[in-house]
């Protein structure tokens, strides 16, 4: 609840040892602080932190009086009461001082400058103004005994003596000696319901600390003893004569005390360095322990020996937390049932230097200031002397004060604070909005969620003019949209919005000073409703402004109220008040735009006494209306309606001092119609029942405004926070069948969890908690400035900064519910989470919680949590990628237990390929290299590159060679780091599950893996035979590349060193890669493969391949290949334009065929039918990429040739659909368009225009990688392929590049001859199946001569002996590199036998 921010301040005093500061002691409204020294009492006012006045004892006081010890402040502040060493009460008269000119105020601050001392009586007193204040000492009492405490109590004093009494005086100096108690005539029981008591002792010491609470009922006391008790009076006129006592169950050692009167609780702080929360158990009548309030710190496990005993605890004024300090230092921040918010001990609030500094130092006294923003310190630092470098034991008392922010939510709970993060400090707002500032200009955006992400703090500096006469802000609240946010502070509101970035302030000055926010502030929609006291009427009142219209009474709707107003709360358009008689009101709101001006109507609906079930008023601190079903009702259908009324299934909810209660609606009498003029058909709304308690602890509480049919479980549960026993969550189960009676189940389940955070807001839909975390930075304080004194070196100071958080907490919940064998509610409420990001996380967490819970545990779990939540995550599709993350994350140790649980991961990793989970199959390759030998390894990780380059997964494949490189040779048969028993794990089933994308798993780098040495030592014994044995298990296969016939084979070759029969293996598997890809002709593929892998060498590989692998037996097919991979389009003619070339070109053409004329004649009888361009597979994409337009299509003949690439195509589809049908027309899947704006003379002007005009490309980055791949397959010697680029391109000058290649180089007649009949073959091709090409293949036909010419000046029979070696190639060696197989050349020893073998000669027949 409370946050330190900024710096701490250390406040300047005068310098003197009898005047260093021993206590200090706040007045009832904490306007005030007297700080007590040994001879001097000093006023000190609590913003600025000036010193007012001070009162200093004379040498003859102080031989009578003795030392200043404590102090107490009359309730009024219009006395002081200071205790002395020397068993006197010295009473001094606290009041304004009239001799002090400017209307008796010592110091003025105003808005154009700062603090400044004005003597002149005609000055300005604007702002706020310090008032001038005397003491003067009025009487003494001197008593019988030392002093050990005093406490104020309305007109009286209550002095505890070291003799054992507790005396009373008046402040006026008289003793009232009938209201005195003796320790040793009090009676103390174990609880309140015996009627007989045992006498206090002497050993049971006197009293060292007492507190009086009017709402617990009686006084708190610690004994020196370490006892404590509490002591109610038996007396109707509260006479403390006729007492007894209870003790506190089982404390032995308290050192200090603070009552929490809002909560009931009181806090004692013990020596052990603890601190124990006490509450009253009204049915045993026992004080009994509620918690502790014990840090465990890693740095420091001693505790005791750190920090000391507690010396102080103080509650923050609305007691929503407890500030507890050591006696070696150190301080801690608790709410207010036991959650850890702030601790200075270990982190960077302390440092060692010789030895441990703590801050703050040691505490003597403290006190929180007005609202809880300052928090005033009076501590001890040890001095450092520089000369010797040596820490003296020097002793100096400093006044310390730190800053807090706190929610909004200790002061005011109401709806739309619990929605957002959002806190309060004496001069600004933070608020996380996200990005909803960002989207839109305007107000009433949808709410947005970003903040589960956005760590960022809007930060709203409140309005000096309104700050300047108002401080400090009391209440504060934001809108549902976060948009805009309202403040009051002493008197008056002002509101501002992020939108326009401005304040909007009361224009008349008296309306403001005139109004007192009493209960609270809250938004509905555009209007701001307030529970205010108006000065001027003397009476509460509910106003409500609109935000539009400016800040004024005149546009404001007043309600009167009968009594004060303590709390407020909005649920829809409901408006539910709180006030001090303990009566519940609730209002209607409804909006009115008849008016010129937004106005709201309120009418009262309801108000209800509850006063039988409250103890006092100020003990509720928050009270909602919620619309959660609390009874057997099934939640209502889409488009059902309910019989009866919103307002009247609605319930009531209240916390108690920490106890919820439930007021439900009755039903069960008859409803009252109440008769009314204006309605005479309306109904009473129904009465409460009594109430039922819900939890205990409870801290705070959030229900969701609205209701969504998919998220029925997250949005209608109660969440609460309770303290040190975490969240709870009311959660509803709702069963499928709801006709059956459900008597043995409950509609509602209490699940706790553990929250790392303290919430602040819950996002019900996205299951995610927010909170903030503060933190500290220590810097250097140089001591050179002026500020500090000559003697005194104050010690590094720390920088609090706070820092919004998140925690999920889904995966709490359905560990829970699966605990609870509720499966199927589990089931049903992860499964409407599954469409969030972060869900597979969540299933990661709960695995690995359930798992680090049991396979650490040292007793044997009975009923194991862990088979369940494996089952249940095996019933979503991410639970390979979730299996394996977790077994990442975990200690290698845990691995055993939890793949007993999951099964093999060798059966997983092989289903990981299966369905196509390449990413988590690699994830699962990491886990199997610590499991299995480095042969399996390899094994593995070869069978994973297969899959990863068949699905072009490039990066992984990249991944995989750098992760076969890695693993050493040496290692093959070894052990592996870690062996497991893997007996117990059977292959077992696994749920059928949808396929995920690979996209959705964590991409692995293989680059950091180490083999061994990221494991460390683990008591898991290697048992390689029982895993050996395991021959029922599923074996894994070679890949479809795999060369069987390398197996067999003995290497006639000698053993060679382990890093080039690595090298080699990799080339291998890289060669074998690549000859899949390029036999296939996908040369894209290749490209690609080249690319990313980085050992490769593309180039070389080619030149060794050409004559294997790389030589095209199908020009036709490889053509085809390369349109549809490269999204190149085919070429196409108009039918006029194809008819004319075919009447001057075709028919001389040697590859032209009769067929083709009289096909061509039985098109040309009907020209409607020339628009048949596509088949039917292609029909339909056709028209999506080329839509008909009558104007483009022309029925006359024209004379013009036109070439026409296909369209572009849609994602779905190909570029070119190659395939033709026998129902298909003669010239494939092309379109004709008609043309008759020029004619043609000849044939070579012609085929200019069509090379000119009309060729048209495909996509530009497509034409840079064939046109790269042109360039790589000339440099490899791979002219066949290159040949077909350049067509594809048609690029005439690229094909004269290659042929003229061909003859220039010392090229195979083997490639010469295959490219001579490859460029016939298309050109038969194009004649019968894509006449787009007859164009280009004309131009290019001079090239056929040429590579005649080639071929013929060689005989007709050649050896090719260029690229082909005499020693014959096994098919192992055809697998390898360049580079492996120089190693191989080089280490063949020259005595080996030679293998004798037929050399077969190569003929090259020419067409």
């Amino acid at each position: 609840m409370y946050f330190p921010v900024g710096w701490p301040k250390y406040i300047k005093q005068p310098y003197n040892e009898l005047r260093e500061p021993c206590h200090i002691v706040a007045s009832c409204d904490r306007m005030l602080f007297a700080i007590v020294s040994e001879e001097e009492i000093s006023i000190w006012y609590c913003k600025p932190a000036v010193q007012i006045v001070s009162y200093t004892q004379t040498e003859k006081t102080l031989s009578v009086y003795g030392k200043f010890c404590k102090a107490e402040w009359r309730p009024d502040s219009s006395a002081l009461a200071i205790v002395t060493s020397n068993c006197y009460v010295v009473l001094f008269k606290v009041d304004l001082d009239i001799s002090v000119p400017n209307h008796h105020c010592l110091y003025v601050t105003t808005e154009n400058r700062s603090q400044s001392y004005l003597n002149d009586g005609h000055s300005s007193t604007e702002g706020n103004s310090i008032p001038a204040i005397k003491l003067t000492l009025t009487k003494h009492v001197q008593l019988s005994s030392n002093i050990t405490c005093c406490l104020s109590i309305r007109e009286e004093l209550a002095i505890a003596l070291q003799n054992g009494y507790i005396t009373r005086i008046h402040w006026s100096g008289g003793e009232n000696t009938k209201a005195s108690v003796c320790l040793k005539d009090l009676s103390v029981s174990a609880d309140m319901l015996q009627s007989r008591g045992t006498k206090l002792t002497v050993e049971d010491g006197y009293v060292t600390h007492i507190e009086y609470s009017p709402i617990i009922g009686g006084y708190c006391i610690v004994l020196s003893s370490g006892k404590a008790v509490l002591m109610m009076s038996l007396s109707a006129r509260g006479n403390d004569s006729n007492c007894s006592g209870v003790w506190a169950t089982d404390m032995t050692d308290a050192v200090c005390q603070a009552v929490n009167h809002r909560y009931r609780i009181i806090s004692y702080g013990c020596a052990g360095a603890y601190g124990v929360i006490y509450s009253i158990n009204e049915v045993e009548g026992i004080l009994e322990a509620s918690h502790k309030l014990q840090v465990s710190c890693k740095n420091f496990p001693d505790m005791k020996s750190t920090v000391g005993a507690v010396t102080c605890m103080r509650w923050t004024p609305d007691g929503t937390a407890l500030a507890m300090a050591w006696k070696k230092g150190g301080f801690a921040l608790w709410s207010v049932f036991g959650s850890l918010l702030v601790c200075t001990v270990g982190g960077d609030y302390s440092f060692t230097k010789d030895y441990l500094r703590l801050f703050p130092p040691s505490v003597k006294s403290m006190e929180w200031g007005l609202e809880g923003y300052h928090l005033w310190m009076i501590g001890t630092i040890e001095n450092e002397n520089g000369d010797t470098g040596q820490y003296t034991t020097v002793d100096k008392t400093e006044i310390i004060q730190l800053q807090f922010v706190k929610s909004s939510l200790t002061v005011n709970p109401c709806m739309t604070n619990h929605e957002h993060v959002f806190l309060q400090g004496e001069d600004k707002l933070y608020l996380n909005t996200g990005d909803i500032t960002s989207k839109s200009s305007q107000y009433g955006g949808s709410e947005s969620h970003i903040l589960v992400g956005s760590k960022q703090w809007q930060i709203i500096p409140i309005s000096h003019s309104y700050l300047a006469s108002n401080w400090p802000i009391r209440y504060s609240c934001v809108d549902k949209a976060g948009q805009c946010v309202a403040v009051a502070g002493k008197t008056g509101i002002a509101h501002y919005a992020l939108f326009n970035r401005k304040w909007k302030l009361f224009g008349n000055e008296t309306q403001e000073r005139d109004m007192v926010v009493s209960g609270g502030i809250a938004w509905w929609k555009d209007f701001i409703c307030v529970a205010c006291y108006n000065i001027i009427g003397h009476r509460d009142e509910i106003r409500c402004y609109p935000r539009e219209s400016k800040l004024d009474n005149t546009f404001a709707n007043i309600q009167k109220v009968p009594s004060q107003v303590l709390l407020i709360n909005i649920f829809k358009d409901t408006l539910l008040l709180f006030c001090v008689d303990s009566h519940v009101m609730i209002f209607n709101l409804e909006r009115s735009n008849t008016q010129s001006n937004a106005s709201i109507e309120i009418t009262k609906v309801q108000e209800v006494g509850l006063s039988s079930y409250i103890p006092h008023p100020v003990c509720v601190t928050g009270v909602v209306l919620t619309s959660l079903r609390m009874d057997a009702t099934a939640p209502l259908v889409a488009g059902q309606k309910s019989s009866q009324s919103t307002k009247d299934t609605d319930n009531l909810l209240m916390n108690v001092a920490g106890k919820l209660l439930v007021f439900q609606r009755d039903r069960s009498g008859p409803q009252i119609k109440q008769r009314e003029k204006s309605s005479p058909h309306k109904q009473k709304p129904l009465p409460f029942t009594s109430p039922s308690v819900v939890a205990t602890n409870v801290e705070n509480l959030w229900t969701s405004p609205k209701s969504i049919a998919g998220k029925v479980q997250l949005t209608e549960a109660l969440w609460l926070s309770c303290g040190w026993q975490g969240m709870k969550v009311w959660l509803p189960l709702y069963p499928k069948n709801e006709t059956q009676a459900q008597n043995f189940m409950s509609r509602r389940i209490m699940l706790p969890f553990r929250a790392d955070i303290y919430p602040l807001a819950v996002l019900f839909e996205e299951a995610v908690i927010l909170g903030v975390a503060s933190d500290a930075s220590m810097l250097r304080y140089s001591n050179s400035s002026s500020y500090c004194h000559t003697t005194r070196n104050l010690h590094d100071l720390p920088y609090c900064s706070i820092e919004r958080t998140s925690q999920l907490y889904l995966h709490h919940i359905l560990k829970q519910l699966l605990k609870r064998n509720l499966g199927v509610q589990a089931l049903e409420l992860a499964r409407c989470c599954t469409e969030l990001s972060y869900f597979s996380h969540v299933l990661e967490l709960l695995l690995h919680e359930v798992l680090e819970a049991e396979a650490t545990s040292k007793e044997p779990i009975p009923d194991p949590l862990l088979p369940r939540v494996v089952a249940f995550i095996q019933e979503f599709p991410e639970y390979l990628q979730t299996f394996v993350q977790c077994a990442r994350k975990t200690e290698v140790a845990l691995w055993p237990h939890l793949f007993t649980t999951v099964g093999n991961p060798k059966d997983l990793f092989e289903e990981c390929l299966i369905s196509g989970r390449l990413e988590t199959a690699a994830s699962y390759l990491i886990i199997l290299q610590n499991l299995e030998k480095s042969i399996a390894s390899r094994q593995h990780a070869t069978l994973l590159l297969d899959s990863a380059v068949e699905n072009k997964h490039w990066e992984l494949a990249q991944d995989l060679v750098r992760f076969l490189k890695a693993i050493d040779p040496n290692d093959a048969d070894a052990s592996p780091p870690l062996a497991l028993y893997m007996a117990k794990v059977h292959s077992g089933s696994y749920i059928s599950s949808p396929t995920m994308n690979s996209t959705d798993c964590d991409p692995f780098t293989f680059s950091s893996v180490s083999n061994v040495s990221r494991i460390r030592s683990s008591s898991v014994t290697a048992d390689t035979a029982v895993r050996d044995s395991q021959t029922d298990k599923i074996k894994l296969h070679h890949t479809k590349s795999d060369n069987h016939m390398s197996v067999k084979r003995p290497s006639p070759r000698p053993v060679q060193n382990n890093s080039a029969t690595d090298q080699v293996y990799i080339d291998s598997l890289l060669c074998r890669h690549a000859r899949k890809l390029l036999s296939t002709n996908r040369l894209q593929d290749l490209g690609n493969f080249a690319a990313n892998i980085k050992d490769f060498q593309l180039v070389a590989w080619l030149k060794k391949e050409r004559l294997r692998c790389a030589k095209v037996e199908d020009f036709v097919s490889a053509l085809r290949d390369l349109h549809h991979q490269f999204e190149w389009p085919l070429p196409v003619l108009s039918l006029s334009a194809f008819q004319k070339l075919q009447r001057k070109a075709f028919s001389s053409s040697s590859l032209a065929s009769t067929t083709l004329e009289e096909d061509m004649k039985n098109l040309s009888i009907n020209t409607s039918n020339t628009l048949m361009s596509c088949n039917n597979d292609d029909k339909d994409t056709r028209k999506k990429s080329l839509p008909m337009n009558n104007s483009f299509i022309s029925n006359d003949t024209s004379d013009d040739v036109m070439l026409k690439p296909q369209m572009a195509k849609t994602d779905d589809s190909s570029v070119t659909t190659l395939e033709v049908s026998d129902s298909s027309s003669l010239l494939g899947d092309f379109d004709f368009l008609m043309d008759s704006n020029s004619s043609i003379d000849s044939l070579t002007p012609e085929l200019e225009l069509l090379s000119q005009e009309i060729i048209s490309k495909g996509p530009e980055q497509s034409d840079l990688e064939l046109r790269y791949m042109l360039q790589v397959m000339l440099e490899g010697g791979c002219l066949e392929w290159a040949l077909i680029i350049a067509i594809v391109l048609r690029d005439s000058s690229a094909v004269i590049r290659t042929i003229n290649t061909a003859s220039m180089t010392d090229t195979p007649l083997e490639i010469v001859a295959r490219m001579r009949e490859g460029i016939s073959y298309l050109e038969l091709w194009s004649d019968t199946e894509c006449v787009g090409y007859k164009p280009f293949l004309h131009v290019i036909r001079g090239q056929i001569h040429v590579l005649t010419k080639i071929s013929e000046q060689a005989p007709p029979t050649l050896k090719l002996n260029a690229d082909l070696d005499d020693t014959p190639i096994s098919v192992e060696e055809g697998n390898l590199s360049p580079g492996a197989m120089s190693i191989h050349s080089t280490e063949i020893h020259g005595d080996s036998p030679p293998i004798l073998e037929h050399q077969k000669q190569n003929e090259c027949v020419l067409s």
